[in-house]
């Protein structure tokens, strides 16, 4: 059912006086997305690497970048955090993903802190460079 005429006039001049305007976050968070499925890197990527980059795209702010343990990368995908160290590791050989890892120790154990990781956004298959997702912008 379509509204009628007044309907979607009166909805027009309420948006207007509350001056709603597209977000440019949502146009900009969904370039990598569209260049792993439109570029030829979906059918490529392996289920671990496919879950773990959609974990860490999810958790990254509009610039591509985000802070995160391979625990809670682990965690969100359903797998060991070993799976996710490697998995990550693989992402960044094939330039999907950048990433720095943080050095400082915590506790007694050794664990190190989080990583900081740069989603980058990933050349068509028969292309060889790749940019950042705040250079797309």
């Amino acid at each position: 059912m379509t509204p009628s005429p007044s309907r979607k006039a009166w909805r027009e001049s309420q948006a207007a006086k509350t001056k709603i305007k597209p977000s440019k976050r949502g146009k900009v968070r969904f370039v990598p997305l569209n260049a792993v499925v439109d570029g030829g890197w979906l059918g490529s990527l392996s289920l671990r690497e496919l879950r773990v980059w959609l974990v860490l795209h999810r958790m990254a702010d509009k610039n591509g970048n985000l802070h995160a343990s391979h625990c809670t990368i682990a965690a969100r995908a359903g797998m060991r955090r070993e799976h996710a160290a490697r998995t990550t590791a693989q992402l960044e050989r094939r330039g999907l993903l950048r990433v720095r890892v943080r050095g400082r120790t915590v506790g007694s154990q050794g664990k190190r802190t989080a990583n900081e990781y740069e989603m980058l956004a990933p050349p068509f298959m028969n292309s060889a460079s790749s940019s950042t997702i705040a250079e797309v912008k």
